[in-house]
C-alpha cells in the first residue's frame, strides 16, 4: 500500500473518529451495559434467556462475564440483539493517529542516535541541543515518509 493511500486512511479514520469522540468519555454502567439495559427495559433474565434460547443462570453468568471483561463479542451482539439493540465496537485511539505514528517514529529517532551522540559528546564533537533538535525533526520527517512498519519493529537501528 502506498503511503499517500495509508495516509488518505488515516485521515478517513481519523474523522469517523473525531466525529464520535464524546464515546471516549462514556462510562461502563458498574454492572454492565447488559444489565443496564435490560433493567432499564424492565426485561427479566428469564424472560432474556427465553429469547436467547438458554436458561436463567445462563443469562446471569453472561452479566457477570460482562461485568468481568470476559465474554465474546459475538455474545455480546447476541445479547443486545435480543433486546432489540445493537452493539457498536471501537478501538479510540488517544491522541491523534498521525500524533501517534510522530510520537513513535520520535522514539525511534532517539534511540537510534542515542550512541552516536554520546560517543560524539566523549570526543568533543558534540552537538549543541538546537543541532540535535534539528536533525531529530530531519529524520523523523524521513521516517514519516517512509513505511510505517519500520517505526515498529523493536530495535531496529
Amino acid at each position: 500500500m502506498t503511503n499517500s493511500l495509508r495516509k488518505l486512511m488515516r485521515q478517513q479514520l481519523q474523522e469517523t473518529i473525531d466525529a464520535h469522540g464524546e464515546l471516549v468519555n462514556l462510562k461502563v454502567p458498574q454492572k454492565g451495559w447488559i444489565r443496564a439495559i435490560r433493567d432499564s427495559l424492565g426485561i427479566s433474565t428469564r424472560a432474556l434467556a427465553e429469547r436467547l434460547k438458554c436458561s436463567q443462570a445462563n443469562v446471569v453468568g453472561l452479566e457477570k462475564r460482562e461485568a468481568d471483561q470476559s465474554i465474546s463479542l459475538g455474545t455480546l451482539e447476541k445479547l443486545a440483539e435480543a433486546m432489540n439493540c445493537k452493539l457498536v465496537y471501537c478501538i479510540v485511539p488517544l491522541e491523534p493517529l498521525d500524533q501517534i505514528l510522530e510520537n513513535q517514529a520520535r522514539k525511534v529517532v532517539k534511540h537510534r542516535t542515542a550512541r552516536v551522540n554520546h560517543s560524539m559528546v566523549l570526543e568533543q564533537q558534540g552537538l549543541t541541543v538546537k543541532q540535535r533538535k534539528a536533525q531529530e525533526n530531519i529524520l523523523v520527517d524521513q521516517l514519516l515518509h517512509g513505511s510505517p512498519k519500520k517505526l515498529w519493529r523493536s530495535n531496529e537501528d
